[in-house]
């Protein structure tokens, strides 16, 4: 007999308690739903205008094997994982990129 058991955040009573801040100048992997493939994210902290602000990187692979990038400027403090996730799956990108690069680069990381 085989028992599978799947741990997941959603299985923990506490999970909605405490979100996870994205960290910055920590790179991760994101599931862009536009383009059907993972982009590299990261941010970092800084200030427009004396004003504390979020810097969010997205980088992905082109069909020229170019790397291009994406900066959404956030204005606040931090930005739950979940945040950042929904911000960068919804961002257009460039004509020019190609998902089936842009996986495989992310794989290799």
């Amino acid at each position: 007999m085989f028992e599978a058991h799947i741990y997941t955040e959603a299985a923990n009573p506490d999970a909605g308690l405490h979100q996870r801040s994205v960290k910055p100048n920590t790179p991760a992997n994101c599931w862009h739903t536009i383009y059907q493939c993972n982009v590299r994210y990261w941010m970092a902290e800084g200030k427009r205008q004396t004003r504390p602000t979020l810097f969010l990187y997205i980088e992905y692979c082109n069909k020229d094997n170019s790397h291009g990038y994406k900066l959404i400027e956030i204005p606040q403090t931090s930005l739950t994982v979940e945040d950042a996730q929904r911000i960068i799956s919804q961002a257009l990108l460039s004509p020019q990129l190609d998902p089936i690069k842009t996986e495989q680069w992310c794989k290799t990381l």
